[in-house]
C-alpha cells in the first residue's frame, strides 16, 4: 500500500491534468448476487463528489448501461461509460459509438428472448441497450450453469454478429466490435487532453484498460497508473497486468479518499 500511496502522491500534484477512471461493481461497490440491488455507500459517494470538484475528470467505466450506473452513483459531473465502451453519458447527454447503433434493435430482440430463461433462484438476466448479461452467481453449481449458458449463447452467436464476454460469475452477449473499456478510456483521455490517468478495476474486462494505459505511457508519454482489485475471484490477468493491486472495495475507497482529501 505504501508504494501505491507514493505513486498517487506524484500523480495528484496538478489535479487539473489528472483523470480518475474506475470500474463500478467489484471496485466502487461490492458485487451483489442480483445486479439491480447494487448500491454505493454514502462515504464512496462523497469521495466521488470531492473528486469531481478537485480533478480534471472523473469517469466510471462499467459493463452496465451508462444510465444504470448514473442512477446507482447519482452524481451529474461524472462521465458514465457503459456497455464496456459502446455508449456513454457526458454532460447529461447519451452518446453511442457509431458502430454500435445498428445493434440496438438486435440486442432488444435478443434481450426479450433471453429473459425467458430468467430464474430468480439461480440465474439473473440483465437486459441492456447493447448487451445481455447472464449472472449465475446464485447458482448451486456455478460451473455447470456456466457451461450450459455458454453452449446456449454459442448457438445465438452463430446466427448474429455477436460475441461472448466472460466476467465474474457472468457471461455476456454483446456486439462483435473492436471496442472495449481500454479504447474508451484512451479516447476520453486524449480528447480531454489529460496528462495523467489513474484507473481502478477488478475484472478481466478491465485488463484492456491496463494494457491501453501502458501503451499511452509509452507512445503518448502520459503518466498512467492502473490498480487491480485482487479479490478471491480475480482473474490472474487482473493481477499480472496492473501496476499495483489492492485487496477489496474498502482499499479502493481508502485510496480514492486520499486523492479526494490529500
Amino acid at each position: 500500500m505504501k508504494d501505491i500511496l507514493e505513486s498517487l502522491k506524484k500523480l495528484r500534484n496538478d489535479p487539473t491534468e489528472v483523470g480518475i477512471f474506475s470500474d463500478l461493481d467489484g471496485t466502487l461497490c461490492r458485487i451483489y448476487e442480483v445486479p439491480a440491488d447494487a448500491v454505493i455507500t454514502p462515504e464512496v459517494k462523497q469521495i466521488l463528489k470531492s473528486l469531481t470538484e478537485k480533478y480534471a475528470l472523473t469517469c466510471i467505466v462499467t459493463g452496465r448501461d451508462s444510465d444504470d450506473a448514473r442512477q446507482i452513483v447519482g452524481l451529474d459531473k461524472i462521465i458514465y461509460v457503459g456497455n464496456h465502451g459502446l455508449e456513454w453519458i457526458e454532460n447529461g447527454k447519451q452518446h453511442y459509438a457509431l458502430q454500435a447503433i445498428d445493434y440496438l434493435s438486435i440486442m432488444e430482440e435478443l434481450g426479450k428472448r433471453l429473459l425467458e430463461v430468467n430464474n430468480k433462484d439461480e440465474l439473473t438476466v440483465e437486459v441492456k441497450k447493447l448487451g445481455v448479461a447472464l449472472h449465475y452467481r446464485q447458482a448451486k453449481n456455478k460451473q455447470k450453469m456456466k457451461d450450459l449458458l455458454k453452449e446456449m449463447l454459442k448457438g445465438i452467436v452463430s446466427k448474429y454478429p455477436l460475441k461472448i464476454l466472460e466476467g465474474r460469475c457472468v457471461i455476456e452477449l454483446r456486439p462483435d466490435l473492436e471496442i472495449n473499456k481500454g479504447e474508451a478510456v484512451k479516447n476520453i483521455a486524449l480528447r480531454k487532453g489529460l496528462k495523467k490517468v489513474i484507473y481502478l478495476g477488478d475484472d478481466v474486462t478491465d485488463v484492456d484498460v491496463f494494457k491501453s494505459l501502458r501503451k499511452l505511457r509509452k507512445e503518448k508519454h502520459l503518466e498512467t497508473m492502473s490498480i487491480g482489485v485482487a479479490s478471491n475471484e480475480a482473474h490472474p490477468l487482473v493481477i499480472h497486468e496492473s501496476d499495483f493491486t489492492v485487496g477489496d472495495v474498502r482499499d479502493v475507497a481508502y485510496l480514492l479518499g486520499t486523492l479526494a482529501n490529500p
